[in-house]
């Protein structure tokens, strides 16, 4: 009877048990299986699909079965309100998709803890005194990591009490040294354009061997330095003369007067580094205006693909323009960029609603390789090479690309692309890349 009894209760205990996995694809419930984990292959240099984006580069750590329930919050900073609020809404709006695509990927798995992820958005409010105001918010909330301020000056505003609170930052898109270097421990960039310069000139001077003279039309923003440097070593380094330098205010968006001064000197090409969508189309679409037929390169990003071809005035116009940027709507993407871009509504989705999606993924790799989420621990997973890399928005992406410029290895570099305009439409394409990082 006893033998009878205890089978019986057994027998209930393995059913509750099954119910409790079952249940566990639903989030509902206190335990889960952390997904495994592996290393990554270089990348295909097959230039016309995707990187694979079914590995993770982030370790080989062992992972164990959770029996416990936690949450992981990672702060992010953007303009919610003022000036630049419309500039930044895609990467607002994209709070709850990426949050809900992180956890449906497995959030992350410390020894017995499971982690779902939780994205905390704090407003800035468009300015330096409301990026101070939000991150001492975020440090009273107890946050550790956070996906700090597209724009320059308000993340260098709050670098030093996110330094001193030991608050782990990766920002998705950067160049700047400024912001990272090796006096600034806890900042990394998910991705730099840096990386793709050598890349974008490869392709662009294969595509366009004439080009010997160009004239450079950029921004004037703190994160350009790095940029500009950069360019006039590569033009420097391929023969091809720089006959015309203009460094103009953001924002603007008449530049008749510039492009007649520029095209004074004949260029074969002209260079606008990089640029946000009102002003890289403006000089589209005004020199077009005034005659120039040649090439338009943005090595470092034009700006959205989709935003800046919806801007340029005449179909015509939209030709021999290559710009470093993913096409977010193109059969290429990763697998992470089309799950995510089905949680978007088309006409919102754009190059800022990957930006959480890739800093995040780079910070839970890092924490899954750390099995910590100790930040100190954390990066120095990444600072000794614990953790390699990481799978985000571009696919695999390695840490380490240009140690001489930034002093460390706490940028990460992805599969090079680029997007050429066409009067029928977009091309976009990834190119080559052997799973290294530039200069490591």
């Amino acid at each position: 009877m006893k033998k009878r009894l205890f089978l019986g209760v057994l027998l209930v205990l393995l059913l509750v048990v099954a119910m409790v996995a079952a249940a566990c694809g639903s989030g509902t419930t206190t335990t889960t299986a952390a997904p495994a984990t592996t290393t990554t292959a270089a990348p295909s240099t097959d230039t016309t699909s995707a990187p694979s984006s079914d590995t993770t580069a982030a370790t080989t750590a062992t992972t164990v079965a959770a029996t416990k329930e936690a949450t992981l919050t990672i702060g992010a900073i953007s303009s919610v309100t003022g000036d630049m609020a419309t500039a930044f809404k895609a990467m607002y709006d994209s709070v709850k998709p990426t949050e809900d695509l992180l956890n449906e990927n497995g959030g992350v798995t410390v020894g017995d803890t499971h982690y779902t992820i939780k994205i905390a958005m704090y407003d800035d409010q468009s300015t330096t005194a409301g990026g101070l105001t939000a991150v001492n918010k975020l440090i009273g909330d107890g946050v550790k990591y956070l996906v700090p301020p597209m724009f320059m000056p308000v993340n260098l505003a709050i670098a030093q009490l996110c330094e001193d609170n030991k608050i782990m930052r990766v920002k998705s898109f950067g160049a700047g040294t400024m912001e990272v270097n090796a006096k600034n421990p806890l900042m990394f960039f998910a991705c730099s354009g840096v990386a793709n310069i050598k890349p974008f000139f490869d392709y662009a001077l294969g595509k366009y061997p004439n080009v010997k003279t160009v004239a450079v039309i950029t921004p004037d923003d703190p994160g350009a330095t790095t940029y500009q440097e950069m360019i006039k070593a590569e033009y420097a380094a391929r023969g091809i003369k720089i006959v015309y330098w203009e460094v103009y205010p953001q924002p603007t968006y008449e530049f008749s007067s510039v492009l007649n001064k520029a095209l004074a000197t004949k260029p074969d090409a002209i260079d606008c580094i990089f640029g946000i969508p009102p002003c890289t189309s403006a000089i589209i679409n005004q020199s077009r205006d005034l005659g120039f037929t040649g090439p338009i390169f943005g090595p470092c990003t034009l700006g959205d693909a989709n935003v800046v071809n919806a801007m340029i005035s005449k179909p015509a116009y939209a030709h021999d323009i290559l710009s470093y940027v993913p096409d977010v709507k193109s059969d290429q993407m990763t697998d992470p960029v089309k799950a995510l871009g089905k949680k978007i509504p088309a006409a919102d989705f754009q190059l800022d609603s990957l930006h959480l999606y890739d800093a995040c993924s780079a910070i839970i790799a890092a924490i899954q390789a750390a099995q910590s989420i100790d930040v100190e621990k954390v990066a120095a997973a990444i600072n000794d090479g614990t953790c390699k890399g990481f799978t985000g928005s571009y696919g695999p992406a390695v840490w380490g690309s240009y140690q001489s410029v930034y002093g460390n290895n706490h940028v990460a570099e992805h599969a090079p692309m680029i997007t050429t305009y066409t009067p029928q439409g977009l091309q976009f394409q990834w190119l080559s890349w052997d799973g290294t990082a530039h200069d490591k």
